[in-house]
């Protein structure tokens, strides 16, 4: 019998702004939602955390939570990461 893996997972979710402005439907308790679902339905995939950036934009990466998250990647927390 094959040995079972385990994957730590993360998610992240960011509306920056603009998006919000120009009526982008997919707010972030909708992401969070969907990609918490998401990862509750694969086999062996472990939420750790949920890290959430609103009202940045994605035009550089000096945003809070995508720093923690990419430190928690670095750091071995999490392995996998869902946006």
């Amino acid at each position: 019998m094959a040995k079972q893996t385990t994957y730590n997972v993360g998610i992240y979710v960011r509306l920056s702004q603009e998006d919000e402005r120009a009526g982008e439907s997919l707010s972030i308790e909708n992401q969070k939602k969907m990609l918490t679902e998401y990862v509750s339905k694969q086999e062996g995939w472990n939420l750790i955390e949920i890290c959430e950036d609103d009202g940045y934009s994605g035009t550089n990466f000096n945003r809070p939570d995508f720093q923690r998250m990419m430190s928690d990647v670095e750091e071995g927390k999490i392995g996998t990461v869902i946006v």
